[in-house]
C-alpha cells in the first residue's frame, strides 16, 4: 500500500473512531431520537430493546408513539409509500403499549389508498366521457386525502357541467294528483309527470324516481299502493310510452298509484334510465348525484 493510501486510510478510521467516541456520549433516548428522525426504525428499536432504566423506557415509548401520526403524515404528503409505511409501523407496533392504534392507523393508510386510487380513476373515467363512473368515483375521495378531496370536488361540479348537455329529456311538471273520492282503495292518489323528449330518436320506455317531502321539507318514504313495500326512491316505469322526439308524455291522466299520501306535502322526479324504440339503453349520469343532494346526508346513510 503507498504512503499516501496509508494516510488516508488512518484518516478514515479516526473519523469513525471520533464519530462512534460521539454516539457513544449520547443517551439512549437521544439515539432512539437521532434514528427516527432519519427513518431507522430497525436501528432505534435495537436501542429501545436494550433500555434497563423504566422510566428511561416510558420516554422512548412516548416518543414512538408519536410516530404513527408522522408517518401517517408522510405518507399524505407523498414523502413516503404505503408500503414504506407499513413497513415502518409494523415494525413501531412490536413495542408499542397499544397495539390497536398502529393498527388503526395503518387501516386509515389503506383507506387513503383507496381514496388516491378512486381519484386518478375519476380523472381516467373523465377522459373518457364515463360521466356517471367520474363523479361516483370523484366522491368517494376522502376528505382527510389533502391531495385530491379539494380537486375531487372541483372536477365533481365539471362532470356535473359536461354531463348536462348530455341530458336530453326534460320533467316539465311534476305533482301528486290527490283522488276525490272517499274510496282510495279503488282510487288512490298518483305522482304523475310531464316528460319531453329531446333525444333524435323515439323513447320506448323509461323509468323515473320520486323523491317525497313533508311539509317541513324533510324526505318521506312513499307507500306503495296495495302493497307494504315503501322507501326514499319510489320507481315508476313508462312502458311503450313511444315519446317521437320533442314529443310530450303526460297529460295529467296517467301516473303511478301510492298508498296513503297525508305526510307528502311534494314530490320531485327524475328520468333514471331510457330505452329508446332501437333498443338502445341511456343512464342518467347525474341521477345517483341527484339521490345523495334531494335526501341530504342524514338521510342518505339510510338508503
Amino acid at each position: 500500500m503507498s504512503k499516501y493510501k496509508t494516510i488516508v486510510a488512518k484518516f478514515m478510521i479516526s473519523i469513525i473512531l471520533i464519530s462512534g467516541l460521539i454516539g457513544c456520549g449520547k443517551s439512549k433516548i437521544e439515539l432512539i431520537n437521532e434514528n427516527l428522525n432519519s427513518s431507522k426504525y430497525e436501528e432505534a428499536i435495537k436501542i429501545f430493546n436494550n433500555i434497563k432504566d423504566e422510566e428511561d423506557k416510558q420516554k422512548a415509548i412516548e416518543i414512538m408513539k408519536k410516530q404513527d401520526s408522522i408517518l401517517k403524515e408522510k405518507f399524505i404528503n407523498k414523502e413516503i409509500n404505503r408500503d414504506t409505511a407499513v413497513e415502518y409501523l409494523n415494525i413501531l407496533k412490536s413495542v408499542s403499549e397499544n397495539k390497536d392504534e398502529v393498527d388503526k392507523t395503518i387501516n386509515e393508510i389503506d383507506e387513503l389508498v383507496m381514496s388516491q386510487e378512486a381519484y386518478d380513476a375519476g380523472i381516467k373515467s373523465m377522459k373518457n366521457n364515463e360521466y356517471k363512473k367520474a363523479i361516483n368515483q370523484f366522491s368517494a375521495v376522502l376528505e382527510n386525502d389533502k391531495s385530491n378531496y379539494n380537486n375531487a370536488q372541483n372536477k365533481i361540479k365539471e362532470v356535473e357541467e359536461l354531463a348536462k348537455s348530455t341530458i336530453l329529456v326534460t320533467i316539465d311538471e311534476c305533482k301528486i294528483a290527490y283522488s276525490n273520492s272517499n274510496k282510495k282503495s279503488m282510487y288512490p292518489d298518483q305522482l304523475q309527470i310531464k316528460v319531453t323528449n329531446h333525444f333524435d330518436k323515439t323513447i320506448k320506455n323509461f323509468n323515473v324516481c320520486f323523491i317525497g317531502y313533508d311539509s317541513e321539507n324533510h324526505p318521506i318514504e312513499i307507500p306503495g299502493y296495495l302493497s307494504e313495500s315503501q322507501g326514499f326512491e319510489f320507481m315508476g316505469t313508462g312502458q311503450n310510452v313511444n315519446i317521437p322526439k320533442d314529443g310530450t308524455w303526460g297529460n295529467g291522466t296517467m301516473g303511478w298509484n301510492i298508498g296513503s299520501s297525508e305526510k307528502l306535502s311534494r314530490v320531485e322526479a327524475n328520468i333514471k334510465e331510457i330505452e329508446f324504440e332501437d333498443g338502445t339503453i341511456w343512464a342518467n349520469p347525474l341521477y345517483d348525484l341527484w339521490i345523495q343532494r334531494s335526501l341530504g346526508e342524514e338521510w342518505w346513510g339510510l338508503q
